[in-house]
């Protein structure tokens, strides 16, 4: 099925599923789906005279229709005349009930839309900057340089010793929530150098035998994670007290409050209880 990459609120197919963002949250029906069909949002009456006139995205298919998002201010005043009808839940909050297609779309909207946003301008001359027809490219007609989506690398890797892992917990972490090492990856590292000065810089410690697990595209803001596991080598944990504020030894168990399997690093939980179930 053919489908425009942009479109106005009059062209949207009448078979499709919309997301609409307000700033980085979603507006989502009373269940919390964040998924809707014109259907599902005006049910007794005709788009054009409610829905607002704003530039949809198309994302991907789902179930073999289209996927269009759109960000707009105006969904919060447009979901406020439906009596609770629909709310309002920023994307981190809705993370544990997605399940992996819905989190895919949502998150390929939302860095698509912000990418767009923040790039309006030539990033080399400073002119002004129009889509590319076809592509997820920026192109600036002064210059002819083409700016695409912005993906940092970065890794998130579990430490283990024995039946522990070394967890720890981010100054921007609520208390006793604890998860993976993780950062960005610097020009001219390799992803197992990258892996080895993260865990040092943050935690103080040395860690060897590093194995890559799996990835997954994350939103906040940019990244593909690239997750490892590996072992613990020598040092005693030094945290910064700055970025990382808290970090310990312990069996999973022992961290009641960690990621969820909707994340790569309660992904990377769960491989290694399972290894050590099946010893």
């Amino acid at each position: 099925m053919q489908v425009e990459r942009f479109c106005s609120t009059l062209e949207l197919p009448a078979e499709s599923y919309l997301i609409l963002f307000t700033g980085n949250d979603l507006v989502t029906d009373a269940a919390a789906e964040p998924l809707h069909t014109i259907a599902s949002l005006l049910p007794f009456w005709q788009r054009e005279s409610l829905l607002p006139d704003v530039q949809w995205r198309y994302i991907a298919h789902r179930h073999g229709l289209p996927v269009y998002c759109a960000r707009s201010s105006e969904w919060q005043f447009w979901s406020e005349q439906f009596n609770g009808e629909f709310k309002r839940f920023s994307f981190r909050a809705l993370l544990p009930q997605l399940d992996q297609s819905d989190f895919e779309l949502i998150a390929s909207g939302s860095q698509l839309l912000t990418w767009e946003q923040d790039h309006n301008y030539c990033s080399r001359c400073g002119s002004k900057a129009r889509m590319h027809p076809s592509e997820n490219a920026m192109c600036c007609d002064s210059c002819g340089y083409r700016q695409y989506p912005r993906i940092n690398p970065c890794i998130i890797a579990l430490i283990t010793r024995g039946d522990e892992v070394l967890l720890a917990r981010n100054a921007s972490f609520k208390a006793d929530y604890f998860s993976c090492i993780a950062g960005f990856i610097e020009p001219g590292e390799s992803v197992e150098q990258a892996v080895s000065r993260e865990i040092f810089e943050e935690v103080g410690v040395a860690v060897k035998n590093i194995r890559y697990h799996s990835s997954q595209s994350w939103p906040f803001p940019h990244s593909l994670m690239l997750g490892f596991i590996c072992d613990y080598d020598s040092g005693d944990i030094k945290v910064d007290g700055h970025e990382i504020v808290e970090a310990r030894w312990g069996r999973l168990d022992e961290f009641p409050l960690k990621p969820g399997s909707f994340a790569i690093s309660g992904q990377l939980m769960q491989a290694f209880d399972d290894g050590l179930q099946s010893k």
